[in-house]
């Protein structure tokens, strides 16, 4: 059970990550085509980056097969028993490793076989993951509380929830202040 903006975080680096090597790798063996200095290019970036804004905005909205906020609402609560993990972020594993051949090797074939111009796909997910995680963190201090993946082994993508601080422990007669 991992917390899900860790995950999406995790993701857009080893994104990142990929998007670093394969251009160059593409640059070394191929080399990228050169950039007409006519405009165009910088219209399409221009566009592709309003594409960007334009999901990313309904992304975070309740629209129905588009909207992301319902499936955080939908987020079923933590039984109160089971054990949270201590997780951190940065210390442990900021790449899946398993994660980046996946991502890695159809875009390096792509890129070499094809066009190299290719590698930018990266880019555009490690942003798009970024901004998934940007949302989780606006949803979960909103509603005061955790996101989390994978509680139940057999649906991994199933999101749970937890309050932000772990309720306190009862009190019994032991605990009680002296008087």
């Amino acid at each position: 059970m991992g917390r899900l903006v860790h995950h999406e975080l995790r993701a857009s680096l080893t994104a990142l990550l990929a998007f670093v090597v394969s251009a160059v790798v593409v640059a070394l063996v191929r080399e990228f085509p050169p950039v007409r200095t006519d405009g165009r290019f910088a219209l399409h970036i221009a566009g592709w980056l309003a594409l960007w804004v334009l999901f990313t905005l309904l992304k975070a909205t309740r629209i129905k097969w588009l909207g992301e906020v319902r499936d955080f609402d939908a987020a079923t609560p933590v039984a109160p028993e089971t054990v949270l993990p201590t997780e951190e972020f940065w210390p442990s594993r900021p790449i899946i490793w398993g994660f980046l051949p996946v991502l890695l090797v159809p875009t390096l074939v792509m890129a070499l076989a094809w066009e190299p111009w290719i590698v930018l796909i990266l880019l555009w997910l490690a942003l798009d993951w970024t901004a998934k995680a940007a949302r989780i963190v606006h949803w979960e201090r909103k509603n005061r509380y955790v996101l989390w993946r994978g509680g139940v082994r057999s649906r991994p993508w199933e999101l749970s929830y937890s309050p932000v601080r772990p309720p306190a422990p009862a009190r019994t007669a032991t605990d009680a202040p002296p008087r």
